[in-house]
């Protein structure tokens, strides 16, 4: 059910639910039935058992399909020092479920780390990258609903492109993209005092012990190759110009749907921060969730839930409805 007014109600009754379902928050997303994954990236291709329906596609992008015609398709945007593979049990999830899922890597990470030249944080260039895939799903896709999804700084970029291009975005899904993080200023001005002495050379901003207290999610996040956590203090400098333009970009979504979700236990991004973006969205098509057990992630690196899966599925599969009955 679409929130319209205030967040307020509808976050006092999740914060409500969640108290009432630890033991199901718990639970893996693994539940839901597997489907092979089919992996394309913009450099190679690697192709395992490719559903039948999905034999002519040529969308260059990470993905996760289901066995049969999916019924909408979600396009995925990772957070700051990951990749599109942050989403493989996402996408894995959310495959066994019906969803087409679809994962880019932002400029500066993933694929675009190993390539010289364009191994530094890029938005602008990211935006026009995602513009390109919306444009490419939707021709593979005639007529199926296509969804942003996005976490923390994909969730921010998620926002922003479907600010820019209401007509390619049928709904979005975004993850904590606020920039309202706690020791904000204490570490803008760690990344100052770096900026002024080499704005080139890297640095760990230190963000995975504010990500997730327990220490095994730490360490795989940490030792996976796919991960670039050391950025320069220029790139930093750029990614918190980036998320400033939330605000301007919430007011800027007038009719795409919108659930935005947010941990209540995060330790990075205050959830308040969320609910104020949540208040921004012009949109009257929304849906706040703060899940009372979960930290900074909810979608990526393995931390998607069964009951979280279970409401996406629900939401995700009533708007695509909503979409279709609005074309006939």
């Amino acid at each position: 059910m679409p929130l319209k007014n205030s967040a307020l109600p509808f976050l006092l009754s999740l914060l409500t639910l969640s108290s009432l379902t630890t033991l199901a928050l718990g639970q893996p997303a693994s539940a839901a039935p597997r489907v092979t994954t089919t992996i394309r990236t913009t450099s190679t291709t690697v192709t395992k058992r490719v559903p039948v329906w999905a034999a002519k596609l040529k969308v260059p992008y990470r993905s996760w399909l289901p066995l049969n015609q999916p019924k909408e398709v979600l396009l995925c945007v990772h957070g700051l020092g990951f990749s599109s593979a942050s989403f493989a049990d996402f996408g894995r999830s959310m495959a066994g479920r019906g969803f087409a899922v679809y994962a880019v890597d932002v400029r500066g990470f993933g694929q675009w780390a190993k390539r010289k030249g364009q191994d530094t944080v890029d938005f602008e260039a990211c935006l026009l990258d995602i513009e390109q895939a919306l444009k490419s799903l939707r021709k593979a896709y005639p007529g199926v609903p296509v969804f942003m999804v996005g976490e923390s700084m994909g969730g921010a970029i998620a926002m922003a492109a479907t600010a820019r291009h209401p007509e390619l975005v049928d709904g979005l899904v975004s993850s904590v993209p606020s920039s309202d993080r706690y020791y904000k200023i204490g570490g803008e001005i760690v990344v100052g005092a770096h900026y002024l002495e080499d704005p080139d050379k890297k640095i760990d901003p230190e963000i995975i012990d504010k990500i997730s207290t327990d220490e095994r999610t730490r360490a795989q996040m940490e030792s996976n190759s796919m991960n670039r956590l050391k950025l320069s203090p220029k790139e930093l400098k750029q990614f918190e110009t980036f998320m400033k333009s939330n605000f301007d970009n919430a007011h800027l979504i007038e009719k795409p749907p919108v659930l935005m979700l947010a941990g209540f236990k995060d330790k990075l991004v205050k959830p308040e921060g969320t609910i104020e973006l949540f208040n921004a969205l012009s949109t009257q098509d929304k849906l706040l969730m703060i899940i009372g057990d979960s930290e900074h992630l909810l979608l990526e690196e393995n931390q998607l839930t069964s009951q979280l899966a279970q409401l996406l599925n629900v939401w995700i599969t009533d708007e695509g409805r909503t979409y279709r009955s609005n074309r006939h």
